[in-house]
């Protein structure tokens, strides 16, 4: 009895998402690790009677099923807020870029003017003098680049981190709240429904 209820719950936990990747990996090593609490417990005990067997189900598969919903949501949020992150920075960098090119572009244009020089003389002393004029230019827009491409990477890694700690936090709440029901509903399957002052946990945090 106790193997056959196991296998139901185990059955029912992985099946219950829906949700597509890579929520569904998330789900997987989430469950694996209420499997791995639930193997620890001591109160693996069960009733062989079919009909307190199917009230224990018929009241704790919906807080099972409001815990997965729940999971659901937050980890949605979490990448949600992560893509937001990352769009306005990406934004911000494309920004930068705009600018970079425009100053090279004014840079170049400068140079190509000279080209227009038919006397050699006047074309090299046109070129000197943009090559002077523009080493400050040239040296500002390497420093620009340069902080930019650091500021991006940087960014980037932030909201990745801040990302994988709020899904962490998901999981755990996950984790904690379905194997504190999962060993209520063995609970339940020696000793009855609980009462309604003691049943049950919170699943709406």
């Amino acid at each position: 009895m106790q193997t056959l209820i196991l296998t139901i719950f185990v059955l029912t936990l992985i099946g219950s998402t829906t949700a597509v990747l890579p929520f569904a990996v998330a789900k997987a090593e989430a469950d694996e690790n209420v499997i791995y609490l639930l193997d620890q417990s001591t109160i693996l005990g069960g009733s062989a009677d079919p009909e307190i067997t199917s009230q224990c189900f018929t009241y704790y598969m919906p807080l099972l099923n409001q815990i997965s919903l729940n999971y659901s949501v937050k980890y949605e949020l979490c990448v949600t807020a992560a893509s937001q992150a990352a769009t306005k920075l990406t934004a911000s960098a494309a920004q930068n870029r705009a600018t970079l090119v425009n100053e090279t572009t004014t840079i170049c244009n400068a140079f190509a003017s000279c080209n227009s020089e038919s006397n050699n003389l006047n074309f090299l002393n046109c070129y000197a003098t943009a090559a002077s004029g523009d080493i400050s230019a040239i040296f500002n827009i390497s420093t620009s680049a340069s902080n930019a491409a650091v500021s991006l990477k940087s960014g980037l890694q932030q909201i990745s981190d801040t990302e994988q700690i709020c899904q962490n936090k998901a999981q755990q709440t996950y984790s904690t709240q379905t194997t504190k029901t999962y060993k209520e509903l063995y609970a339940c399957f020696a000793n009855g429904l609980p009462t309604a002052s003691t049943s049950g946990i919170a699943v709406n945090t």
